[in-house]
């Protein structure tokens, strides 16, 4: 896969703004654009970021491995993440997970056969007041029950 010009450009516009012996700093904001252009980052992609930015592909591969909002593989349409640490745990981010792996009749990690939704756990999405929470796309969610959550899921099917 190759970027498009209009992504390369981007990523050079970004780039830029970073002093050359700083250049490296720019890899987060590459490496989403990036995400954005393929719905992933490949080994490909890491290298070509790594390139760009004049940098070992190892050390590119071990940023982005850091950052769970990063997906080495194809995700679906829409991405849906429940919190899975202490607070989250105890207001029952489980039995979110359950109903959705019922509901959705994928498990964690897995996308649903038409491809519109990824169901993953993620270690902390700093909603700990508001527990349980889960995050679709960008989008945060707070003191989410089953209900509400196939609410959710039907508006964006």
């Amino acid at each position: 896969m190759e970027l498009s010009e209009e992504a390369r450009k981007e990523c050079e516009k970004i780039i830029s703004r970073y002093p050359e012996d700083w250049k490296e700093a720019a890899i987060l904001p590459v490496l989403h654009l990036v995400q954005r252009e393929w719905g992933y980052v490949s080994l490909e992609g890491i290298k070509t970021v790594a390139e760009m930015l004049g940098m070992p592909t190892a050390r590119a591969a071990g940023v982005m491995s850091f950052y769970p909002m990063f997906y080495k593989a194809p995700v679906g349409k829409h991405v849906i993440h429940v919190c899975s640490t202490l607070s989250c745990a105890l207001g029952g981010a489980e039995d979110l997970v359950d109903h959705l792996k019922r509901k959705l009749k994928i498990e964690v990690g897995e996308t649903t056969e038409d491809g519109n939704f990824t169901l993953l756990k993620a270690e902390c999405i700093a909603a700990c007041e508001a527990a349980p929470a889960i995050r679709i796309d960008d989008r945060l969610y707070r003191f989410i029950g089953k209900e509400q959550i196939d609410e959710l899921l039907d508006s964006l099917d």
